[in-house]
């Protein structure tokens, strides 16, 4: 049984160039990491304008990505998220989905994936007389779509993203959800769902949180994990420990995919910590690892706190006035003197945790203290801020 374990190109906000897309490949053959997906929100033929064919010129420079990635043993998944505007009884709208499709299949991908997920958990009005519900309707169109797409290409996998795609989606719980259940029966017993765990951004991923939902489509599992993803909260970065995620889930899944932060070097650093934990690796000793082996790697270990995982609750504050200044002289030659590709993708969040750092120990009504944060904040921020300095209170970020 095939494994999966590389990365998804499936945020918001972010396009890679194909230049960046090679890099991460040549990465991943580096770790012995073996998928890639390509399904970025922001690319209007994936999703929002998913009718129309994709020109020409990107279907060769695709084309030309898919050979490179299998040169270095990653298998290129490409998807299309047709759900906002797909009508589920439109011959029209199956045979575009269909044509479509099989561009991707003529080119040489062995897998392609269906998603449906951030839509509307309920039928178009001109579907609900076909379907009884949404879930009926995706496990119908999986059936039918996997059918004739094999028939011209019989050895092609096909993948799919549910709406309810976290028990998040379930507040019943996912075995009292009416869109798995109907989903379940109908949907092709070999397809692969992807599931992101507990929560959109799980904290914990193992075997006991992922087995109910495995059970349901039959180990078909394939977790999507938004640990490090950012564009929910694009002013942060999340740079800690692949924790949480015990090596049992892979008895209940068939791997997990990272969908990181759209910063290609960045992504690169975090496909490592993926690597590590599929070869055992303890998460704490790979990441203490991986952040050794960068310039500057001392300084980067006083603020490394400040850039762990969502979950963390760094306590700035609570530092002593020595290590305090110890961490914004180690910002002071991160943003300064560290110069490279990596550095450059993480330049803002180093340059404003300083300036926020600096904040925390500002306080008085100083023309130079005014002057100072109407530069760094934003207007309205920078009133509020400025009121509460001439206040006399000592402003935290």
């Amino acid at each position: 049984m095939d494994r999966f374990f590389g990365y998804i190109e499936g945020y918001y906000g972010k396009m890679l160039s194909w230049d960046e897309r090679r890099s991460l490949c040549a990465a991943m053959g580096a770790l012995s990491l073996n998928t890639y997906v390509y399904a970025p929100k922001e690319d209007p033929y994936h999703r929002i304008d998913w009718k129309l064919p994709y020109p020409s010129s990107w279907t060769g420079a695709f084309r030309r990505f898919v050979t490179d990635a299998s040169h270095r043993n990653v298998r290129v998944v490409p998807c299309l998220a047709p759900g906002l505007s797909f009508n589920y009884t439109s011959a029209a709208h199956y045979a575009l989905l269909l044509k479509k499709m099989s561009v991707f299949a003529r080119i040489g991908c062995r897998t392609i994936g269906l998603l449906m997920d951030d839509i509307p958990l309920t039928l178009l009005k001109n579907c609900r007389g076909s379907f009884s519900s949404l879930g009926e309707a995706h496990g119908t169109l999986l059936s039918r779509l996997q059918a004739d797409l094999r028939t011209r290409f019989p050895r092609l996998s096909v993948w799919f993203c549910p709406t309810v795609y976290t028990d998040q989606c379930a507040p019943g719980g996912i075995l009292h959800s009416s869109y798995l259940a109907d989903l379940s029966v109908t949907i092709p017993p070999d397809v692969l769902v992807l599931w992101t765990g507990p929560a959109v951004i799980a904290g914990k991923l193992d075997k006991a949180s992922l087995s109910p939902v495995s059970r349901l489509f039959h180990g078909n599992i394939l977790v999507w994990d938004n640990l490090y993803a950012n564009d929910y909260c694009p002013h942060r970065l999340f740079l800690g420990p692949y924790a949480g995620r015990n090596k049992d889930l892979t008895a209940v899944t068939r791997g997990v995919l990272l969908n990181p932060t759209g910063m290609p070097h960045t992504d690169a650093f975090l496909l490592s910590l993926l690597s590590a934990f599929r070869r055992n690796v303890p998460q704490v000793r790979a990441r203490r690892d991986a952040a050794a082996k960068l310039p500057f790697a001392k300084d980067f270990s006083r603020v490394a706190r400040f850039f762990g995982l969502p979950f963390d609750r760094a306590n700035a504050v609570a530092m002593s006035e020595p290590a305090f200044n110890r961490c914004r002289a180690a910002l002071h030659r991160l943003v300064w003197q560290w110069k490279s590709p990596l550095q450059r993708e993480w330049y803002p969040y180093l340059y404003m945790l300083d300036t926020d750092l600096r904040l925390l120990k500002t306080s008085g009504d100083s023309a130079a203290n005014r002057r100072w944060i109407r530069k760094k904040y934003p207007a309205v921020l920078s009133a509020i801020l400025v009121r509460r300095a001439s206040a006399g209170k000592r402003v935290r970020s």
